[in-house]
């Protein structure tokens, strides 16, 4: 059976009540054909593996565990809002994070490890950001147009500090809701 996994760092309430406070202004826009993400479910992707096997999980939970135990944990700062590609053509809804260059050695890591193990590498630059939500592929020219000017006229300063601690190995399950995302392992920075 296979487990569509990937792995993240999970946010600390106090970013999450922030976040929800952000999601509900854009909600009141009017913009409808964007698919929101539910605060407790926003999180940092350092790494989407898709669908796992067991023993891939296993091999890559090891190689995540010995990349934990040698990283110091770091501090991020949250803050920012934009949209990929571009305010003309917005496909997801972000809120940035202000990393140090820890964070991409970090990620750089698990990229490697996860790809000795069989998965693709990724081709974009890693650029970390937390998912607000997602265009829906029906979204009229219309409905793009008002999104990237909400998104243009509602600049989001800084939200806040986080200490990133530890890592966590996700399992990702599609519903019609929305994804449901379950923790697999939670891995600890030791280094």
């Amino acid at each position: 059976m296979l487990i569509r996994a990937f792995i993240a760092v999970e946010l600390p309430s106090h970013i999450q009540k922030e976040l929800e406070i952000i999601l509900i202004n854009l909600q009141k826009s009017g913009v409808r054909s964007v698919r929101w993400v539910k605060p407790n479910a926003i999180h940092l992707t350092l790494k989407f593996l898709g669908e796992s096997s067991p023993q891939e999980l296993s091999r890559i939970s090891d190689e995540i565990r010995a990349i934990a135990a040698t990283t110091a944990p770091l501090e991020l700062q949250i803050q920012g809002i934009g949209v990929f590609p571009n305010l003309k053509r917005p496909r997801v809804v972000w809120v940035g994070v202000k990393s140090p260059p820890a964070l991409f050695r970090l990620q750089k890591a698990l990229e490697d490890a996860a790809e000795q193990i069989g998965y693709p590498k990724e081709d974009r630059e890693f650029s970390p950001h937390l998912t607000l939500g997602r265009v829906k592929r029906e979204a009229s020219p219309a409905e793009l147009t008002l999104l990237g000017q909400t998104i243009a006229q509602k600049p989001v300063g800084v939200l806040g500090n986080m200490t990133v601690n530890q890592l966590v190995l996700f399992r990702s399950d599609l519903k019609p809701e929305g994804a449901v995302y379950t923790p697999l392992a939670h891995f600890p920075l030791n280094g």
